[in-house]
């Protein structure tokens, strides 16, 4: 059976978030050095649904590997290999990557969190380490990847 991208797309989003915060109802519910969430992303295409008001990037990306791991704690790791645009074969003008986590419905817009700037190289190579200050609950998680520290657009998602 053949389903388009965007419908695969938003099911593993909601069947991989709605496990994260809301089957605990909180955080404290795990140890500080357990994952709570642990994920793969996939690079956004542009008709790419919007998530929480934020969308996709106006041009199509691949992405070779990559991991997120975030623990009850609020460290965050993420890994990122070969995120280029494939009409350059590069990173092209996105230097930069950040993250953020959005909790809650799709209607409510912006993110619960978001992290500082961290380097992408011309290859598409970036790595996310940052402590987040997690909110007390966060009901179908996603974490969503900005390029060039702005935050309307994404260019990864879980996948």
């Amino acid at each position: 059976m053949y389903a388009p991208r965007r419908v695969v797309l938003v099911l593993v989003a909601a069947a991989a978030l709605v496990f994260v915060f809301g089957a605990s109802g909180s955080s404290r519910h795990h140890g500080n050095g357990e994952a709570i969430v642990r994920t793969g992303l996939a690079p956004s295409v542009p008709t790419d649904p919007a998530f929480h008001g934020i969308a996709a990037a106006g041009a199509p990306w691949v992405l070779g590997r990559s991991s997120v791991r975030l623990k009850a704690s609020g460290e965050l790791d993420i890994r990122i290999d070969g995120l280029i645009l494939p009409a350059l074969g590069t990173a092209g003008p996105v230097t930069t990557v950040s993250a953020s986590l959005l909790c809650g419905a799709d209607a409510q817009t912006g993110p619960a969190v978001t992290t500082g700037t961290f380097p992408l190289s011309q290859a598409g190579d970036a790595r996310i380490e940052a402590k987040l200050n997690l909110p007390a609950a966060c009901l179908a998680p996603i974490f969503v990847n900005h390029p060039n520290s702005g935050t309307t657009r994404y260019i990864a998602v879980p996948g």
